[in-house]
């Protein structure tokens, strides 16, 4: 009799705990999905120690009782809780991986998980291969500082503008402005550098061409063989190259000019294009009421020859120069 009540009672335990494990299962088997596509303004590449608020929406059922909990490992807390949080970005640069985990009672967990890229401009570990003359020149609309080389008889930047009064950044991403500098289209172009500088027009791109030449003058209108091997560098963002690869090119960026292949953008911004492929530069001189002039360098290709583009809605980059008497 014993052994048979002790039979009886483990059957039933186990007849509970079958039943309870069902009914759980049951549960989340009848638990409801959210709707609606979650998504948060997390850019793709950041700036070290930038201040980053973070909003999270998308979620269209159900609107009310959501828990938000982001897990933000490297950053300044490593987790949070809300729909929208402030945070800072990592001071060391690297790739890092924002997670956010949405929970409700009657509804199963939405997870999404966002990469980043942490960049510091100014460190040769992070935004490396590229010449930092010590000439520098302070912009007072903003107080960026630019370095400058002087070549012949100008003073050229040496990296590209990224004054934000005009012109957008790369896929409007404020950190990559501060390593490829900003696109501006050519009407915008005309009046970004600062007081005392300008657009390059024909004449100052051949002289450029000129100086890199060995003193043999080349025409605007030329291709300028070789001479796009010779104002690139070969640069690195977080050591990953920032040109991509050909056999066919060499990085001599002689005088420091640095050229880098910040692409360009059509449509009046609405397509950005070309990054790491192409770097493009406006001329001041234009081509016809519609058109300005260019320069451009392709990564397959030691060339730096000339096209044109509309003024109002083709964006490339902008270097500055000055008669180096003006200084």
């Amino acid at each position: 009799m014993t052994e048979n009540k002790w039979l009886r009672l483990a059957s039933l335990s186990l007849m509970l705990i079958l039943a309870f494990a069902c009914k759980k299962d049951e549960e989340e088997d009848t638990k409801l999905y959210m709707e609606g596509a979650l998504v948060a303004n997390i850019p793709t590449y950041l700036i070290a120690g930038q201040d980053l608020d973070i909003k999270a929406e998308g979620i269209s059922k159900p609107v009310d009782s959501l828990t938000y909990k982001w897990f933000t490992k490297g950053f300044s807390v490593d987790s949070l809780f809300g729909s929208e949080i402030i945070i800072k970005a990592p001071v060391k640069p690297g790739d890092y991986t924002i997670s956010l985990y949405i929970t409700h009672p009657r509804y199963s967990t939405k997870t999404q998980s966002f990469n980043t890229t942490v960049v510091n401009p100014n460190a040769d570990t992070s935004f490396g291969g590229v010449v930092r003359s010590d000439k520098l020149f302070e912009d007072n609309r903003d107080g960026a500082k630019y370095n400058y080389a002087t070549i012949g008889t100008l003073d050229w930047f040496t990296f590209n503008l990224n004054w934000k009064g005009s012109g957008k950044p790369y896929l409007l991403i404020e950190a990559l402005g501060e390593l490829y500098g900003r696109l501006y289209t050519w009407e915008e172009a005309k009046t970004a550098c600062p007081e005392g500088w300008r657009l390059p027009d024909n004449k100052d791109w051949e002289n450029l061409a000129k100086e890199l030449n060995g003193g043999a003058a080349l025409a605007f209108d030329g291709k300028w063989a070789g001479i796009g091997s010779k104002v690139s560098a070969k640069a690195t963002i977080n050591s990953v190259n920032m040109w991509k690869y050909s056999p066919n090119f060499q990085y001599l960026n002689q005088f420091g000019w640095n050229a880098i292949p910040a692409g360009n953008s059509t449509g009046s911004y609405r397509t950005f294009l070309n990054r790491g492929e192409y770097a493009t530069w406006w001329s001041a001189d234009q081509m016809d009421n519609n058109n300005g002039f260019y320069r451009f360098i392709y990564f397959d290709s030691p060339d730096f020859p000339y096209n044109f583009a509309s003024k109002s809605t083709f964006g490339a980059s902008v270097r500055c120069v000055r008669d180096a008497s003006a200084k």
